[in-house]
């Protein structure tokens, strides 16, 4: 058995031994460092990775975000678009076209009535037709009234006005007045309020 025999003084020994803990902890005190070192570089790099990504989420975000607000303004004016067509769709209808009347109205054969004017002014909202004219006898102007009577859309015809013989001699002639109200037609379509749907009920 080998035994180690120091000769130095014990004040040296004491120098070496203090020298030999600083450096152990010395080292332990580098290594720690090292590792805080490591992990504050790990935790840099996270938050940096961290805090790109957020940024592209929020840029993300920000462009739904005005996607969704261009869409809106689209469903707005889309939304706008599909009232108007519905509103000519019921207007194109439930509105008689006036040439369409003026057409079958040509095509009445009338002999010895004679039609002086024919007054269609508030077709839209009354949906009403005044003709004036001539005729030989009563009963040429009533197969007059019969004819329009079978006019398309046509619901009533009445006689406003007739008077007989106008003038002195031969060949005077009798004078007529007739009214014909013809169905459909909306004067209003849309109501927003009680007081415009209590408007457009009594106008039609």
């Amino acid at each position: 058995m080998k035994y180690k025999v120091s000769l130095l003084p014990e004040s040296r020994k004491k120098q070496i031994n203090a020298r030999n803990t600083i450096a152990k902890i010395k080292a332990v005190s580098f290594s720690i460092l090292a590792v805080l070192l490591a992990f504050a570089v790990v935790v840099v790099l996270v938050t940096l990775y961290a805090n790109n990504k957020l940024k592209e989420v929020k840029e993300l975000d920000q462009e739904c975000i005005t996607e969704i607000e261009k869409l809106s303004s689209y469903r707005d004016i889309h939304a706008a678009l599909q009232q108007r067509v519905e509103l000519f769709e019921k207007i194109q209808v439930n509105e008689p076209l006036l040439y369409q009347f003026i057409y079958d109205w040509s095509k009445i054969d009338h002999p010895g009535v004679s039609v002086q004017t024919i007054d269609c002014v508030n077709w839209k909202t009354d949906r009403l037709c005044t003709i004036t004219g001539t005729c030989d006898s009563r009963s040429q102007y009533l197969d007059y009234e019969e004819a329009l009577k079978k006019i398309e859309g046509v619901t009533s015809v009445s006689c406003v006005n007739y008077q007989s013989n106008v003038g002195a001699g031969e060949g005077a002639l009798a004078t007529f007045t007739v009214s014909i109200s013809v169905s459909g037609g909306v004067a209003v379509v849309e109501t927003t309020t009680p007081a415009t749907t209590e408007a457009t009920t009594a106008a039609q």
